[in-house]
């Protein structure tokens, strides 16, 4: 596998020559075993393969799935087959009739049962090419019929790829191993293209993603946002049954609709999106990027802060307020627009783009939080140092990053004095402060204006030592009429979580889109396991919380980011401890995000409480109001007082 992920992308020849060489590697039925083939004469047949890489955290959700997968009526014209790799570490139950394993099994679904196909796999590497390959051959040639689908199931940061396997050095599937093992294993089974691959996935429904896959299927089915941790309702795959001859297009249709309605029994449908997109005509979308690119590249630098502008205001998934482990995707449609709306000189281009991307997108769900997406997400950091060098590494990409490429070189030849700046010599700061809040009051100087792309203001606890605690941020807001002001409000609380024990602060990120308050708000998970050990590894979380106009939460899911940017819902131990994590100024002015190990809560997630509590009377605090241009330049003023 680690030679096969080095590979280069391959012709025809070179794909038949690996295919030989990976001829040992076949998996054959157990001989005790057999699968039901398709006999119908006169009704179309599906087969469905789903590469159930479960051997994550998320290992009691695929066992979940697999219950919805036999809850599917039997039939002649569906076959239903499993690559499934378990965990040794979190599930330990056994499923339908096959009892508990740690190990690698091909299974199909059938009769409400689980027909074991191949028990003496071992334990297989999920994260390698040739794993993915063997399954993709295995299971087409085995269960041949007249459509096929592929679905991808575990943690996914979309372009980065999906994973990890834990027990295989937690490898994680890249996007250029999804290449090669379709490549490879389309080639063995003598198909040249499935009719539909999904992604049961955060992240995945991404303009890289659709790109690299529009050679292998016709319609692809994902998420732009984090999904979750129930994912999918596989029962959808029932309408097969009743309905032999659904199109690919039909059948993700249903798929995105029945996700809508899983999300809604479970309470989750706040910020959920599902895709389906024609990769037949992807080469549009390709064409409306590459002219947007031609476009910008041709312009001057008074284009690039209105590329700043407009991916600050658009849609994003992923988001975490440590930027660090923010996925940096933007929705494609959502960035369009609003450049359209920001720079007349790009409005056919944007146009255009907001056109292709209409084109591709053949249904999709979302929820109120997520109602502008548009299907696809791409790959936009805000700053170069926020740039993944890995990205560059993927070909057929060179449109995208010639853009990135100019807007990073404009962010860092930004002249000194078009630099955010506020101006305190000739108009002060102000700030007014009573019982209903904080109102802070600047200046920036007129000639920066059009470079500047946010305000936000930041509050904390100051420390003796001079340094601050912060514990939330929220937009201000610039003026865009040649007054040069800026505004920041903090109405004087702070978001509290409590376990029934302890109570502790944390830092909450809000944005507001009526008659909703979102908050992202940055944890640490510690398992007991690591604690038992001494262990410092703490495991980055983010808390999604959706507030309603009425003070009720409607919506709360924790969702772990992993070292390789792997986005899933964080499955806890109620033994183990959540900590909060803080924006940190020390006193010397350089920031860091700490996690305050001191005071942990249990992490029975379900029972932990959350409130926005009105800082005591007496106690000083400290607020911050930034403003930033383009290039990450910065400037601010400081209110330090006591809360009355």
């Amino acid at each position: 596998a680690e030679v096969l992920s080095c590979l280069p992308y391959l012709d025809d020849e070179e794909i038949a020559e690996l295919a030989g060489a990976t001829g040992d590697l076949e998996l054959p039925v157990d001989e005790t075993t057999s699968s039901e083939s398709l006999e119908n004469d006169s009704d179309e047949s599906w087969t469905i393969l789903i590469y159930l890489m479960g051997d994550t955290d998320l290992e009691e959700y695929a066992l979940e799935d697999i219950l919805e997968m036999a809850a599917v009526p039997n039939s002649p014209n569906l076959n239903i087959v499993t690559f499934f790799d378990r965990s040794e570490s979190y599930a330990n139950e056994g499923v339908l009739n096959v009892p508990d394993f740690t190990d690698t099994k091909i299974l199909q679904v059938t009769n409400g049962e689980l027909l074991v196909l191949n028990d003496n796999l071992g334990e297989k590497n999920l994260g390698s090419a040739e794993t993915f390959a063997e399954f993709i051959d295995y299971g087409l040639s085995t269960f041949p019929a007249d459509k096929t689908g592929l679905i991808l199931w575990d943690h996914g940061a979309g372009w980065p790829g999906m994973g990890p396997d834990e027990d295989s050095g937690d490898d994680i599937l890249t996007l250029q191993e999804m290449v090669l093992g379709l490549q490879l294993g389309l080639a063995n089974s003598e198909i040249d293209k499935l009719d539909l691959i999904g992604f049961d996935a955060c992240l995945m429904a991404t303009y890289e993603v659709a790109k690299k896959m529009a050679p292998f299927a016709n319609i692809m089915v994902a998420s732009q946002e984090l999904e979750p941790g129930h994912g999918w309702d596989y029962e959808v795959l029932e309408v097969i049954t009743t309905n032999p001859s659904i199109e690919a297009s039909e059948l993700g249709t249903e798929i995105a609709n029945s996700y809508l309605d899983h999300a809604v029994s479970y309470g989750t449908e706040i910020d959920i999106t599902l895709s389906v997109i024609d990769l037949n005509k992807i080469d549009i979308l390709d064409q409306a990027i590459r002219e947007l690119s031609n476009s910008f590249l041709n312009a001057s630098l008074e284009i690039s802060p209105k590329l700043g502008l407009s991916v600050n205001n658009s849609l994003r998934f992923g988001k975490s307020p440590n930027p660090i482990h923010d996925s940096q995707m933007s929705d494609i449609g959502d960035f369009a627009a609003t450049l359209g709306l920001y720079e007349p000189d790009l409005l056919i281009d944007s146009n255009n783009l907001v056109d292709a991307m209409n084109n591709v997108l053949i249904s999709q769900v979302t929820g109120p939080a997520t109602k502008s997406a548009t299907g696809l997400s791409i790959y936009f950091p805000k700053l170069s140092e926020y740039a993944n060098e890995d990205y560059e590494a993927i070909p057929d990409l060179d449109d995208w990053k010639n853009l990135l490429k100019e807007h990073f070189s404009l962010q860092e030849n930004i002249p000194d004095n078009k630099k955010a700046n506020i101006v305190t010599d000739t108009f002060e700061p102000s700030y007014s402060l009573d019982d209903d809040g904080l109102l802070i009051t600047a200046q920036f100087d007129i000639a920066v204006e059009e470079n500047l792309t946010e305000s936000v203001i930041y509050y904390g606890i100051p420390e003796d030592d001079g340094s601050i605690l912060f514990i939330g941020e929220e937009p201000g807001e610039i003026s865009n009429d040649g007054s040069g002001l800026v505004e920041g409000f903090y109405d004087l609380t702070a978001l509290t979580m409590s376990d029934g024990i302890d109570t502790v602060y944390a830092y909450s990120q809000i944005t507001t889109d009526e008659p909703y308050l979102y908050l992202d708000i940055p944890l640490a998970y510690l398992s007991p396991e690591d604690a038992e050990a001494n262990s410092e590894h703490l495991r980055d979380v983010v808390l999604s919380l959706t507030v309603d106009d009425t003070g009720e939460i409607v919506s709360e899911i924790y969702y772990e980011i992993d070292e390789n940017g792997q986005w899933g819902e964080l499955t806890a131990n109620p033994e183990g401890l959540i900590f909060p994590i803080f924006s940190y100024m020390s006193p010397d002015f350089t920031f860091e995000w700490i996690a305050d190990t001191g005071l942990g809560l249990y992490a029975n997630l379900s029972d932990l409480e959350y409130s926005f509590e009105p800082l005591e009377s007496g106690v000083g605090f400290t607020a911050e109001l930034w403003i930033f241009d383009f290039g990450g330049n910065s400037d601010y003023v400081t209110v330090s007082d006591i809360v009355p």
